[in-house]
């Protein structure tokens, strides 16, 4: 399965990187980027809610895996030839479908192909933040955006998801109950679900609270990243950043146990939240590539430490199995949603008062987080 997690997150480098800027190529404004990012992000969620039910109960995800390729292969084929805005954010959401779906789905196979060591999964996953730096880098080297024709961004997004079906195709016999999707996507039903949330107490939401903020904080680098420097910076080095970005969260992923044990997960998000103020004032007041060095290697804590921090944090907050779904499904939500409600008032900040402005805005929010945090503590349990 690590051939195919490199593909998957060929594709994710595309999206994260370039998606962007072809839509800037389209013609839409930074704030119409803006809201169609937040459609992006609010159809992931929301449509897989909708095809997880179908998808618990199938115990052969490869052909899963090949029809939300295949959806990702096909829908930027009308996404770059259909043009009106609301045609644009249907057609994007529907993309999000399939995107959003493809992660889990990867995720669960490699579960059941490691069958009894899944402690191996981080073997295999490291594949996909190489596959994320090998496309980037290729991205780098071949795209020039001014010349970029509305069918090299199809072919762009396009064949990597092609080169993705082919890959799974030899594990089509893989079986596997889903169990992982359901966890990692489907809400809670009713009965119960009340009392779990109750259970875990003021304590665990005003950390939550303190997560969300922090995913607020790091919006202007996971949305609007590539769109600075191409129009602050006047720079077309986007694919080359990402990479780095991705290169400085591996090791700190591969660490972060040891980081746990020795320090315990609720401090670690409390300093890995701080820690995105820091790379906000280095976008802001470092307005040169250094500057944009800088950032983002801060990516090895703001999420190479941080997101490990988290879902140890949730897990340990939780009392039985379906707590930690409850839990890690609430994680899914306050992140998401931050990405939703940031993109649209992060697009809209950038057109009405400039990049530097909107990393200052933002880099606020952690602090205001940890702020109510070191209020509220000592009130809550």
């Amino acid at each position: 399965m690590a051939v195919p997690d490199f593909m998957l997150f060929a594709v994710v480098s595309v999206v994260t990187v370039y998606l962007p800027l072809f839509l800037q190529v389209f013609g839409y404004t930074t704030t119409q980027i803006g809201l169609l990012l937040a459609v992006f992000n609010a159809a992931g969620i929301i449509i897989p809610l909708l095809v997880t039910p179908a998808l618990s109960r199938t115990k052969r995800l490869a052909p899963v895996l090949l029809i939300i390729a295949a959806g990702m292969a096909a829908m930027p084929v009308p996404l770059f030839r259909w043009s009106g805005f609301a045609v644009t954010v249907f057609l994007l959401a529907l993309y999000a479908a399939f995107y959003r779906s493809a992660i889990p789905v990867c995720d669960t196979m490699i579960n059941s192909a490691l069958d009894g060591h899944r402690e191996r999964y981080g073997y295999v996953r490291v594949f996909g933040s190489i596959g994320f730096v090998v496309m980037s880098l290729i991205l780098q080297h071949f795209i020039v955006l001014e010349k970029c024709t509305l069918s090299e961004m199809t072919a762009w997004m396009s064949i990597p998801a092609v080169l993705l079906a082919v890959t799974v195709l030899p594990f089509a016999g893989v079986k596997g109950s889903a169990r992982e999707i359901s966890a990692a996507h489907e809400e809670p039903q009713t009965g119960n679900f009340r009392e779990t949330v109750a259970s875990f107490g003021a304590g665990y939401f005003l950390v939550l609270f303190v997560i969300f903020m922090q995913y607020m904080g790091m919006v202007p680098a996971n949305q609007f990243l590539s769109l600075y420097l191409k129009d602050s910076l006047k720079s077309n080095a986007s694919g080359f950043m990402w990479a780095l970005n991705a290169i400085c969260e591996i090791p700190f992923m591969f660490l972060s146990g040891r980081f746990i044990r020795r320090y315990g997960a609720l401090p670690l998000i409390l300093v890995c939240t701080a820690a995105v103020s820091v790379r906000m004032s280095f976008y802001a007041f470092i307005p040169n590539l250094a500057g944009v060095v800088l950032g983002q290697m801060m990516h090895s804590l703001t999420f190479g430490l941080f997101y490990p921090a988290c879902i140890m944090y949730c897990t340990q907050a939780s009392h039985n199995s379906r707590s930690v779904v409850v839990s890690m499904t609430l994680f899914t939500v306050a992140g998401s949603l931050a990405n939703v409600l940031g993109s649209s008032f992060g697009g809209w900040l950038i057109d009405a008062s400039g990049y530097r402005v909107m990393f200052c805005v933002f880099g606020f929010m952690p602090l205001a987080g940890l702020a109510v945090y070191g209020a509220m503590r000592r009130k809550v349990r």
